[in-house]
């Protein structure tokens, strides 16, 4: 039986090894990730109508950008945090195009408060700019 994502970014976290981080793209290709958004107004990435929308949430990244933060399992996110949230079901490839079209976008973070795997910027727009997928 193939390993969850959520076992391979732990996997990685305990010992961060190269030959772990095809495994975890070819998982990232093929699953579905829970991404924090709370409602915002208008001029929030999402946008519904006139004023009101989902705003994703983010952490403060280098130089003004931010971080696109989300979970490979229910089970990554701490309580505390997760009654602030709704949470949306995007599959990985949708919630990095969303989160690409920010203008201060400045990275991506899977279960931030556990394994803490972090896709910088300039790998996410090699992989997911121009509408590419990973494959």
């Amino acid at each position: 039986m193939e390993p969850t994502l959520t076992q391979l970014l732990q996997n990685y976290h305990d010992r961060p090894d190269r030959d772990l981080v095809v495994p975890i793209f070819t998982a990232l290709s093929q699953t579905q990730v829970y991404v924090p958004a709370s409602m915002g107004k208008q001029g929030a990435v999402y946008t519904q109508g006139d004023s009101v929308g989902l705003k994703p949430d983010t952490i403060p990244g280098p130089e003004g950008k931010v971080i696109f933060p989300c979970f490979s399992d229910p089970s990554q996110v701490p309580n505390d945090y997760g009654t602030r949230f709704s949470f949306l079901r995007l599959t990985f490839p949708e919630f990095a195009a969303a989160a690409l079209d920010a203008p201060n976008f400045g990275g991506m973070v899977l279960d931030p408060f556990t394994a803490k795997f972090m896709i910088p910027e300039e790998i996410s727009r090699t992989l997911f700019d121009d509408g590419r997928e990973l494959q």
